[in-house]
């Protein structure tokens, strides 16, 4: 592996575009950045949040490790291989098709280029356009010889990839043996595409040249991509606010402990032994006698010792974000913020609104998966596929992350309006049938139970707080001077007992300067906040696609969403927890097709 820079990329977009196992094109090679087990660690790298390093069962995170010096000068120091090996020479009388092992090519002396022997030495070759991956993750080159010869075949022969300019599609392009043998790449992607392609050769290129899998549960699902297509690379990212020493009500106090009677308590009968010690330096602690199991279970997970889980990671922040005299640690600190005043309409549906002048969001990236997105925290589709590993290390103690501030708006919610809402009758039927067009497109449909009460209750809730987030979001994006992929959410919504949330924050954490300029927290004062809601909630009671839009039927159309489309609710995949699932503005505020659902009635838009 040579150690001379091909490309660059940003630190950031390691984690989020082009992390281990994603495709990179460059300006005159295309490879797939190598797994992090070659990666080089430095101090200055190190990133701690203990929260998430809980969650992830890590004991650190690391950065992306930066270049230094002058582009011709500095060392490469993302390791990367080449990949697709198969290059196409960019003559079009020649456009021999190849790979290293077949010497038909040669690397320029002095640049990053492979260049055409069969030219002369003087054509530059192409990366190969296609590629095979499969949803286990697994990639490999497309079998080009295979291909053309319909099946396994001993011949050598030269190959040419020439494109015969009749129709601009891919039917175009036809693969040349020198032996007579021939085909039309569109056969590829027809009915057939799995078999033409073969079983999964179980290939992890990015953790080496010649990494083999031991198994693919998805061998004959293997099929063909275009070497750029969006869906070669999905990155799954955990993330968490650095809210310093902020947890649950129970982890605050614990905090004020002493950490050598903690490290003692292991289980009940260490609680209840040194319970009068706890209680003697922390006398508020006698308000929680009777949650022994809560506080026992908070100190077993405060030490790692304990399976956590989504809501694990978000409560400590939605305690934090509803109370910022508590929470907030100051101006010069990583998470700053101050109540704002509550719009007058809108006081019987929303508790609070908070200012977040400043936060710090650590992203951490856990693995990918290819051909579909894994669902956001709260389901979506994909959420069954399998995610790749990132290292040929199944016990890594450390991840790749990143750093990123930024500013937002948190928005509370009434949970006992929600949940009067969520138990009407036409709710219930509406997200009743959502629920299940889901669950008959992800499962056999023999095998699927109807929703449970509490399911309907529960994405009722969660529906509206995301619709929300995505109606200001779009609102947001025309007056704060930050583009709409800037902003991002975070949906707080739980009705777990004693661990209840509902809540949104919508927030611009941006690893450059576009995330903390102020634009944000401008739209949360008293005079502009009313209108900016008010006008948000009036947008989304039309749509240009309507009444198409507004009469969408997710039983019918076999969809997560209700009323929905980019036209009015939808956003940026990357701002969005759920990749744009789970969302229905007829469950928001009134349609054209619906009026008895919304959350949000006449009163609260302004019209009464």
């Amino acid at each position: 592996m040579s150690k001379k820079p091909v490309g660059e990329v940003r630190p950031s977009q390691v984690i989020t575009t082009f992390g281990p196992g994603a495709i990179v094109d460059l300006q005159t090679l295309s490879v797939v950045v190598a797994g992090v087990d070659e990666w080089q660690k430095a101090d200055e790298q190190r990133i701690q949040e203990p929260r998430l390093e809980r969650n992830l069962k890590v004991k650190c995170f690391y950065s992306a490790p930066p270049a230094f010096g002058e582009y011709n000068k500095k060392p490469g120091t993302l390791p990367a291989y080449l990949f697709p090996r198969y290059q196409v020479c960019s003559k079009p009388q020649c456009g021999t098709l190849s790979e290293p092992s077949e010497q038909m090519f040669k690397r320029h002396e002095k640049r990053p280029v492979f260049l055409c022997e069969l030219c002369g030495g003087k054509s530059p070759v192409n990366p190969a356009p296609f590629i095979v991956a499969c949803p286990s993750g697994h990639m490999d080159d497309f079998p080009w010889r295979e291909f053309a010869h319909r099946g396994p075949t001993s011949c050598k022969q030269p190959m040419q990839l020439k494109s015969m300019g009749k129709t601009g599609t891919v039917r175009d392009l036809m693969v040349h043996c020198k032996c007579g043998e021939k085909r039309s790449v569109g056969d590829a992607f027809g009915e057939k595409k799995h078999e033409v392609v073969g079983t999964c050769r179980r290939r992890r290129p990015w953790l080496g040249p010649k990494d083999v899998d031991k198994a693919c549960e998805h061998a004959d699902l293997a099929e063909t991509l275009q070497r750029g297509a969006t869906n070669s690379w999905f990155p799954v990212v955990r993330s968490a606010l650095s809210i310093k020493d902020a947890a649950t009500p129970i982890g605050k106090l614990l905090n004020k402990a002493d950490p050598d009677i903690l490290e003692l308590i292991n289980n009940a009968d260490d609680l209840d032994k040194f319970w009068t010690l706890l209680a003697k330096k922390i006398p508020e602690l006698e308000d929680y006698a009777g949650a022994r199991d809560a506080i026992l279970e908070s100190i077993l997970k405060s030490r790692g010792e304990c399976e956590t889980d989504e809501i694990d990671l978000l409560l400590p922040e939605w305690e934090a974000l509803r109370d910022p005299d508590g929470y907030s640690q100051g101006e010069r600190s990583d998470f700053f913020s101050q109540k704002a005043e509550v719009p007058e309409k809108l006081h019987d549906v929303l508790a609070s609104v908070i200012q977040v002048r400043k936060l710090l969001e650590v992203r951490a990236l856990t693995g990918f998966t290819r051909l579909e997105s894994k669902g956001g925290p709260f389901g979506g589709d994909g959420e069954e596929v399998d995610i790749a590993p990132i290292s040929r290390n199944p016990a890594l103690d450390w991840l790749p992350a990143v750093e990123v501030r930024g500013e937002g708006l948190f928005f509370e919610f009434r949970s006992v309006v929600l949940d009067s809402w969520a138990t009407t009758p036409a709710v219930g039927v509406r997200v009743k049938a959502m629920l299940e067009a889901h669950a008959n497109r992800e499962e056999d449909q023999e095998t699927i139970s109807p929703p449970s009460e509490r399911e309907i209750r529960e994405k009722s809730r969660f529906i509206v707080l995301h619709t929300f987030a995505h109606a200001v979001m779009r609102a947001l994006a025309l007056d704060c001077g930050y583009s709409g992929a800037s902003i991002r959410e975070r949906i707080y919504s739980s009705i777990e007992e004693g661990r209840e949330m509902s809540g949104v924050l919508l927030y611009t954490a941006s690893p450059d300067s576009e995330g903390s300029l102020g634009g944000l927290i401008d739209l949360g004062t008293p005079e502009r906040l009313g209108g900016l809601l008010q006008d948000a909630l009036r947008d989304v009671t039309r749509c240009s696609s309507d009444p198409l839009c507004a009469s969408h039927d997710p039983e019918r159309h076999q969809s997560s969403n209700g009323a929905a489309c980019h036209a009015c609710v939808l956003v940026p995949e990357t701002s969005c927890e759920t990749y744009n699932a789970w969302l229905d503005r007829s469950l928001l505020v009134p349609t054209v097709a619906t009026q008895n659902l919304a959350f949000f009635t006449p009163k609260h838009l302004g019209w009464e």
